[in-house]
């Protein structure tokens, strides 16, 4: 049995001495690899995060705290830490990621204004085209019409001066026709007193009747369709049938009137048409 032992015992010290070589030789290589890699990847996230965070405003930054040194373990049990930092950056990310797409909605809603910015501008730009193209018509409008309102200010200081001197005319006019008038009134007073002389001349001088000069008597009633009034004295008054007597209204004379039937107290005359010279109302008085 010691026999077999001794045999197994120097296979196990082989093996050993074996793998110690191999760890030697292979492990500790790459453990210096590991440790450089890890560096370098702690160096590069350190930067990327550090890049990060400088874009972020400081409230953001102090939300979301990154340190580099909880990356860097030594013991299994500090590798939850690790976790932690890593969130951390990861977090940094993500809240980089929705600044940029903040910025890039800004962005967008900016080049969507812009746009509509652009369409506004060429609406304006043909506008005013077309607002320059009015005033050169209104311009050339407006020059048209200040030859002609210079043309209608000639002709009104014309027709100003023409009104000037035919109102100098008309005001020697008026004084002439005052004048005239002044001499009509006059002559028609006249007149009217020598056609009543002339009446009662005429009365005196006709043999057909035998009423007293100087009969008066007024108009009781008018018929207009008829041409006929009543005066309110009769025989008994010294009205005879055919007298003529003259209807005035005080110094003026309206017409005659011929006696065509005589009662005791009124008489009906029919209107003479040949010398009605106005017209005739109740009330008037009438002269023999």
């Amino acid at each position: 049995m010691a026999k077999l032992l001794k045999p197994l015992v120097v296979i196990v010290l082989l093996v050993s001495i074996a793998a110690l070589v191999i760890q030697a030789t292979v492990l500790f290589p790459k453990r210096t690899l590991i440790k450089d890699r890890t560096q370098k990847l702690e160096n590069g996230m350190n930067r990327v995060v550090s890049t990060l965070r400088g874009s972020l405003s400081e409230d953001i930054q102090q939300a979301v705290p990154f340190a580099i040194s909880n990356l860097r373990v030594d013991k299994t049990a500090d590798i939850g830490r690790m976790d932690a930092e890593l969130n951390r950056a990861h977090s940094v990310a993500q809240a980089v990621l929705q600044g940029w797409e903040d910025t890039k909605t800004d962005l967008e809603n900016t080049r969507l204004d812009l746009e509509n910015t652009r369409n506004e501008l060429e609406i304006t730009r043909n506008q005013l085209e077309d607002a320059r193209t009015q005033i050169v018509q209104l311009n050339e409008t407006i020059r048209a019409k200040d030859q002609e309102l210079i043309e209608q200010s000639n002709l009104i200081a014309s027709l100003e001066e023409e009104k000037s001197s035919l109102e100098m005319q008309l005001a020697n006019l008026n004084e002439e026709l005052d004048a005239l008038r002044d001499q009509v009134a006059g002559l028609e007073e006249e007149k009217n007193a020598l056609e009543l002389i002339l009446a009662q001349y005429d009365k005196e001088a006709d043999s057909t009747t035998n009423m007293a000069v100087g009969t008066t008597a007024k108009i009781v009633y008018l018929n207009p369709d008829w041409n006929f009034v009543i005066i309110d004295i009769g025989e008994a008054s010294g009205a005879k049938v055919g007298a003529e007597m003259i209807i005035h209204r005080g110094d003026q004379m309206l017409g005659k009137i011929q006696l065509s039937r005589v009662l005791d107290n009124v008489s009906i005359a029919e209107v003479l048409p040949d010398f009605q010279k106005d017209s005739i109302q109740e009330g008037d008085d009438v002269l023999f």
